[in-house]
């Protein structure tokens, strides 16, 4: 591997001496040459990085940026964060030496959005800062900018931005939707409406309309809206988006008969899922316990961020319908499919402590703090069980010590070290 970088590296190096010195018929061939060698470099550096030989990988990445292959630079951008951070930054300092780059608007601006990854914000204003001053018209730099700004509560040059890129383009949806957020974060209300006003009536713009007034507190507002939204003709393709929207706002509106209508009618799409869970929410909530169980147990056979929330939610009929062990039994049933999953074990864990099966407390909250030792949820939890029933008060004291240091201003942690105080004789709480 490290005989084929080396070589690939000489041949880098001599396609960019012919770039510089041969005839135009020649250059092209040298820059199809260089398309060529970041082919096998990227190839190269996605294999390292599988085998997580990130030194390979960063010499590799650094032969592109060498390089200097436009196609090659959304990819640079992206392996570049797959290294760790003290790598990756060691890849950026050494291409923001380079001239070619400090005068690229475009490749200033793929790093400064890595800085971002980083939360390095501060770094990232500067060289998006660099990339709009070499290119005042680069719209989408100075998009970005504004929204850093924004993050930064920089509110003033932020606006400026904004304002720019709409002057420019002022149907640009995106430019649009973020400026309308940033007047409505800024409590420019009025504004904020009348940018959205100014764009298409689609569906999104709508509803992005109705929370907006929702926020400002002008439910006539949004109730029209809301209407408006009803009445919106799509097509056949975006129809399970649309039924969506109109069940999201008009939960959002308290409509709550209209949401289940409109969830139900969800019948595809990417919102599916989503819908099928927000529903199942409704139904608990309006006491249809067997309709959410029903629609709960199509959710547990989705990908895991469904399931785990409809076996809380069966759980939690289960045990306002005075039945813990069929509760019990519906968690347990979930861990043999989610091993160890930490939200589950806790779930179980609570309803094990109201059946006073201490032993089962234990031993699945031990084995969250095990996979994750400053769970400080689950350390309190231990320690206030133990507490609770005089059972292991030390080790009770010395969960509960570490759950406070964890989280020292947590209400509950603090009752619970006001319940171990009953028990036990302890030292000031904060020593260690």
């Amino acid at each position: 591997m490290r005989t084929t970088i080396k070589l690939l590296l000489i041949l880098s190096f001599i396609v960019l001496s012919a770039c510089q010195q041969a005839p135009k018929v020649q250059q092209n061939d040298s820059v199809k040459a260089i398309s060529e060698i970041n082919e096998i470099l990227t190839i190269i550096t996605i294999e390292a990085i599988k085998e997580e030989n990130y030194e390979q990988a960063q010499r590799s990445i650094q032969a592109m940026i060498l390089n200097n292959d436009d196609k090659t630079w959304d990819f640079i951008f992206s392996a570049i964060t797959t290294l760790p951070n003290e790598m990756g930054l060691e890849l950026i300092d050494y291409s923001l030496s380079k001239d070619f780059i400090k005068n690229s608007p475009s490749q200033l601006f793929g790093f400064a959005k890595i800085f971002v990854s980083y939360q390095d914000t501060k770094q990232s204003l500067k060289v998006i800062n660099q990339a709009v001053a070499l290119d005042a018209e680069f719209l989408d730099a100075r998009f970005w900018r504004a929204r850093l700004l924004t993050v930064l509560k920089e509110y003033d040059k932020a606006e400026n931005d904004f304002v720019y890129v709409m002057k420019k383009q002022p149907d640009n949806t995106e430019y649009a939707d973020q400026y309308a957020s940033f007047l409505q974060e800024t409590k420019q209300f009025d504004k904020a409406q009348e940018i959205l006003a100014k764009q298409e009536a689609t569906i999104d713009n709508v509803f992005r309309r109705i929370i907006f007034n929702l926020q400002a507190e002008d439910k006539i507002t949004a109730m029209q809206l809301y209407d408006h939204l009803k009445n919106i003709e799509v097509d056949e393709e975006d129809k399970n988006n649309k039924f969506y929207l109109i069940a999201e706002a008009a939960q959002l509106l308290d409509i709550y008969h209209e949401s289940e209508d409109y969830y139900k009618k969800v019948l595809g799409g990417d919102k599916y899922l989503d819908a099928r869970e927000m529903l199942s929410l409704i139904l608990y909530d309006t006491k249809k316990f067997d309709e959410s169980k029903e629609i709960l147990h199509q959710l547990q056979n989705a990908e895991e961020k469904y399931a785990i929330n409809a076996y809380r939610l069966e759980s939690q009929i289960n045990k306002i319908q005075g039945q813990p062990e069929e509760a019990l039994e519906t968690l347990t049933r979930s861990l043999e499919i989610i091993p160890n999953n930490p939200i589950l074990l806790y779930d179980r864990a609570m309803i094990n402590e109201s059946l006073g099966k201490l032993d089962q407390v234990e031993q699945d909250l031990l084995q969250v703090i095990k996979d994750d030792p400053n769970n400080f949820e689950a350390l309190n939890a231990l320690g206030y069980s133990l507490a609770d029933h005089d059972l292991k008060l030390d080790e009770a004291y010395e969960y509960i010590k570490r759950a406070i240091n964890l989280a020292p201003n947590n209400p509950a942690i603090i009752d619970s070290l006001a319940v171990s105080y009953t028990h036990l004789t302890l030292p000031t709480i904060y020593s260690v």
